[in-house]
């Protein structure tokens, strides 16, 4: 039966820490070998010293196999629900004020969509309601698998329980499938979201970023990987951008420009 020493989870958590920053407890060992056992199976190893050998090796494809087994996505439409009233309420009609139009978003842990598709929500009820507004949405990811669900963008009645039934009567498809019902996003909505991927570890192309969500994903960072993400994005985020982060994280212990201005809410300094 497979199984994985202490010394192979000692280099799974070193290549997961360097490829993703994410520092894999002892207590997720169990987890890891649940995750990779199939795919060790299908590589015919019997120990998990090739398979870590195979990762090791220079522009090894199986790195984003691997990364996409390890990470996880747990999320739904709509979660802290507070944030999205903020940005609704607060930030863009103080945008408007300003005359300013157009507003760029980026949500940099997107998972399977549930976030970047409620702000999508947001902004279009928005725009509907301030003629002349627009917005520029972008998700990333570093799993390509999680991405590929939220471009499919079919959902389970759980993802929709902060969703109001007005909303889900005009952004969403009740569907009937053979595990059960499902709800597919307008394509209203899914037109507005650009997806790629992003290993939040390198620096990004995106600039002239007005507003910035990264939350849950912080949580799985050290301080010192935390501090250089985020000093990563702040170049990305004009000045008096807002940038989100879950009620579960905070960034008391690294340096930043950004101040603190709501739950898990800063602004650019």
């Amino acid at each position: 039966m497979l199984d994985i020493t202490d010394k192979e989870f000692e280099s799974i958590q070193k290549i997961t820490y360097s490829r993703i920053g994410v520092n894999l407890r002892p207590t997720k060992k169990p987890l890891i070998l649940s995750r990779l056992r199939k795919r060790l199976e299908d590589l015919n190893f019997s120990t998990f010293t090739p398979y870590i050998a195979l990762l090791e090796k220079s522009g090894s494809e199986e790195l984003e196999i691997f990364i996409n087994a390890v990470t996880t996505n747990e999320t739904y439409f709509f979660r802290h629900t507070g944030q999205f009233n903020y940005l609704y309420e607060q930030i863009l009609p103080s945008l408007i004020a300003k005359d300013q139009k157009k507003v760029t978003v980026w949500s940099g842990a997107s998972s399977t969509g549930e976030e970047p598709y409620s702000l999508a929500i947001a902004l279009i009820e928005f725009a509907k309601k301030n003629r002349g507004f627009t917005f520029e949405l972008s998700a990333s990811d570093i799993n390509t698998e999680v991405l590929e669900e939220a471009k499919e963008g079919i959902y389970d009645p759980r993802s929709l329980k902060e969703v109001p039934q007005s909303l889900v009567d005009k952004y969403f498809t009740k569907q009937s499938t053979k595990h059960g019902e499902r709800f597919a996003i307008s394509s209203e909505v899914k037109s507005r979201v650009e997806f790629f991927q992003h290993n939040l570890l390198t620096p990004s192309y995106k600039r002239n970023v007005d507003i910035i969500f990264l939350r849950n994903v912080l949580i799985y960072f050290d301080r010192q990987v935390k501090e250089n993400v985020v000093n990563l994005l702040e170049p990305c985020l004009v000045k008096g951008g807002h940038f989100f982060i879950s009620y579960s994280e905070n960034l008391n212990d690294i340096k930043s420009s950004l101040e603190l201005i709501g739950h898990g809410i800063f602004i650019k300094k």
